[in-house]
C-alpha cells in the first residue's frame, strides 16, 4: 500500500485586500468627516458641532474595534458613518457659501446707498437678491441703535447667527 503523507491543513488567512479596502475608506473618509465637524461650529453652532465630533470620534472608534474582528463589518460601518455625518453638513456648507455671498452683497448695497441718499436704507426693498433661495435665512434691521443697520444670517439653525453692522463688522455667536 501506497500511503500518501498530508500535511497539516494551514488556517485559512484573511485576504489582504479587506485590509486595503477598510485603509482606503478610513484615508477618503475620516480627513472629510473631521473637516465636517470642524464646519458643525460654523453651520449648527458649538452644541451641535460638539456632537459631530463625538459622532466622528466614537464612530471610528467602534470602527476601528469592530476591524479586528470583521474587515467587511468595518469597512460598512465607516461608509454608513461618512454617510450619517459628510452629505448634510457639505449642503449647510454649500447654503453658507451662499448665504455668506448674498449678505456681503447686502452690506455693500447699504454702504452704496449711503453714497447715494446719505442715510442707510430702511429695508431690503431697493435690494434684489442674486440667489433669491438665500433670502429666508437672512434678516436686515436699520437704526440708531443697531449703528446704521444690521444684516444677519443664519445657515442651518436659527440660534446660531452671524452678523454685519458698521459699528461692529462682521461678527458669529453660536447657539
Amino acid at each position: 500500500m501506497n500511503q500518501k503523507k498530508t500535511s497539516p491543513e494551514k488556517p485559512p488567512t484573511k485576504p489582504l485586500s479587506g485590509v486595503f479596502l477598510l485603509l482606503f475608506l478610513l484615508a477618503l473618509l475620516v480627513p472629510v468627516e473631521i473637516f465636517c465637524a470642524k464646519a458643525a461650529y460654523t453651520t449648527l453652532g458649538d452644541l451641535a458641532g460638539a456632537i459631530y465630533w463625538a459622532i466622528v470620534i466614537v464612530g471610528n472608534g467602534l470602527v476601528f474595534s469592530v476591524a479586528i474582528f470583521s474587515r467587511v463589518a468595518a469597512s460598512t460601518m465607516a461608509i454608513l458613518l461618512g454617510m450619517a455625518v459628510i452629505p448634510y453638513q457639505i449642503q449647510l456648507m454649500q447654503r453658507q457659501a451662499s448665504v455668506q455671498a448674498e449678505a456681503a452683497r447686502i452690506v455693500a448695497h447699504a454702504y452704496e446707498v449711503k453714497l447715494e441718499t446719505g442715510e442707510f436704507p430702511e429695508d431690503l426693498g431697493s435690494y434684489t437678491f442674486e440667489q433669491a433661495n438665500t433670502s429666508p435665512f437672512i434678516g436686515f434691521r436699520s437704526g440708531e441703535e443697531v449703528g446704521g443697520f444690521l444684516v444677519t444670517y443664519f445657515v442651518g439653525t436659527e440660534d446660531t447667527s452671524h452678523w454685519y453692522s458698521p459699528k461692529d463688522g462682521w461678527r458669529y455667536h453660536p447657539d
